[in-house]
């Protein structure tokens, strides 16, 4: 009786509580009609209510609570929900957009631009009736985005020819793969990039492995740089095709979802290939999911940077009229309990990871962090650009100097390296331009030939060529490729702890 007494009290507090919530929610309402009412009939000029509330006060708090919670206008509620079925509305074309000139990289199998024969290093010289080379950056790129709302005119000197073509092209709806690079590093390794994470990419990634079933793998790199996230389910199926059947991925806490943990629902599809992930600051989201999960479990190496830290999902909440709320309404943990999101002072991110330092362990006993983001296994830099390189890799020196060589030597073969001849002439090429050369610049060589030999090989054999020499050269990815003994290491019986392997 006791027990049952206490029960109803709290059930009659709760009760309460909740009424007093829904009376405090009605006041804060007539507070913001009373001053729209106020602003819309005083204002000396007359209000938009679009602008008025959706730009102004719903942006506004939402602004206040975290930096993910969003409103998404009826563009950008389209926008997303493409991006969330792996297609985008356009042209299916990769360019090479500088001041006064735009040039065709890469033109997707079946996608307009392909459809009319355009390819690497084809030039537009007309869009709509602008002339491309009296265009600044800015005006280019609003002339393109506009150009994808309908037919497009464009004036195109293939590569080769001198004379321009007129061409009329109808936008469409192009798949957009997420796993944007994928060969062979080297013999038996295999190298993907997946730049998202979307409904699509469990079977992209399943298919690139099946593609490759005949080359006999002895290892993967699984390049999460640079990914943004995306969608949990997808997440989960991802990590899937790497973990037995049954295994929990990841678990979500929230005060209106339901807490939950994710499972592995079909079970690993290369359950024996040794797997090196790739981390740096810009890893996020979704992808911190799968990297965090293969790492607990001992199924993959991880090396880089630590990621970017964000440990909290989205909902998306349809409003009418075509728009729609992103909120945030629940935080995850990994497997072990781990929280990776970063604190995120002055929002209610600030105190997440309660002030105290946690141990972590992985399945086999590897100690692990806790400390926003998740920490690789190897740390490992990219390229150490001093100011004086990373002007030459934001500025168009490296395709302007490719554009430039082609012209005067011609097309370059597959066998093509940047040898001391080309990396000379390129010296030269700075000079003409105006660009101080310090002293040290020759510390910088293998950089400049990679950036070199990239762009070269994306104006004559296309972007995929070129992305297959920037990534071998890269230094990340070169330590990624001798970790895949350590990785190795993790599939075999051993327990791993602090690096030292105990049998």
């Amino acid at each position: 009786m006791i027990c049952f007494a206490a029960g109803v009290s709290l059930a009659a507090q709760d009760s309460a509580s909740e009424s007093d919530r829904d009376q405090e929610i009605r006041r804060s309402l007539e507070k913001i009609t009373r001053v729209y009412h106020l602003v819309a009939t005083q204002l000396a000029d007359p209000v938009e209510p679009d602008r008025a509330i959706f730009d102004g006060a719903i942006r506004g708090v939402l602004a206040a609570l975290d930096p993910f919670s969003v409103f998404l206008d009826a563009d950008q509620f389209q926008a997303f929900q493409q991006q969330q079925r792996g297609v985008q509305q356009g042209f299916g074309a990769v360019l090479s957009v500088q001041p006064g000139q735009v040039m065709v990289l890469q033109a997707i199998p079946g996608a307009p631009f392909a459809r009319a024969g355009l390819g690497p290093g084809d030039r537009i010289l007309r869009i709509n009736g602008h002339r491309v080379a009296s265009m600044d950056l800015q005006e280019m790129v609003e002339v393109l985005q506009q150009a994808r709302s309908g037919r497009a005119r464009l004036s195109v000197v293939r590569s080769g020819q001198v004379v321009p073509e007129e061409l009329e092209l109808d936008p469409t709806e192009v798949p957009s793969a997420t796993v944007d690079k994928k060969f062979l590093l080297a013999p038996g390794i295999g190298y993907l990039h997946v730049a998202g994470i979307e409904q699509s990419t469990p079977e992209e990634v399943q298919a690139v492995l099946a593609e490759w079933a005949g080359d006999n793998l002895r290892g993967l790199l699984l390049d999460l740089r640079g990914n943004p996230g995306g969608s949990l389910d997808a997440a989960v199926a991802t990590a899937g095709l790497f973990l037995p059947k049954g295994t929990v991925v990841v678990s979500l806490q929230g005060r209106a979802v339901p807490e939950r943990a994710y499972r592995v629902e079909n079970g690993s599809v290369a359950p024996a290939i040794p797997l090196v992930v790739i981390l740096d600051r810009r890893t996020a989201s979704a992808a911190e999911i799968i990297a965090a999960a293969l790492q607990e479990h001992d199924r993959a190496w991880l090396v880089g940077e630590a990621s970017f830290g964000k440990g909290v999902v989205e909902s998306v909440l349809p409003l009418g009229e075509g728009t729609a709320l992103v909120l945030t309404t629940a935080r995850y943990l990994t497997s072990a309990g781990r929280s990776v999101q970063r604190p995120l002072p002055g929002t209610a991110l600030a105190g997440i990871l309660g002030g105290k330092a946690r141990a972590f362990t992985s399945r086999r006993g590897r100690p692990l962090a806790e400390q926003g983001g998740v920490e690789p296994d190897q740390k490992a830099e990219s390229w150490r650009l001093d100011p004086w390189a990373q002007f030459l890799e934001e500025s168009t020196a490296f395709i302007n100097f490719a554009q430039r060589h082609l012209e005067r030597h011609g097309k370059i073969g597959e066998g093509f390296e940047v040898g001391d001849a080309v990396v000379e002439e390129f010296r030269r090429f700075l000079q003409e331009s105006g660009v101080i050369i310090p002293a040290s610049w020759q510390a910088h060589l293998p950089f400049l030939k990679a950036r070199i030999q990239t762009e070269l090989f994306n104006l004559v054999f296309g972007i995929t060529r070129g992305d297959e020499v920037a990534v071998k050269a890269d230094p990340q990815v070169q330590a990624a490729l001798q970790a895949v003994e350590r990785a190795r290491e993790l599939l075999s019986a051993g327990t791993v702890t602090g690096g030292v392997e105990r049998r």
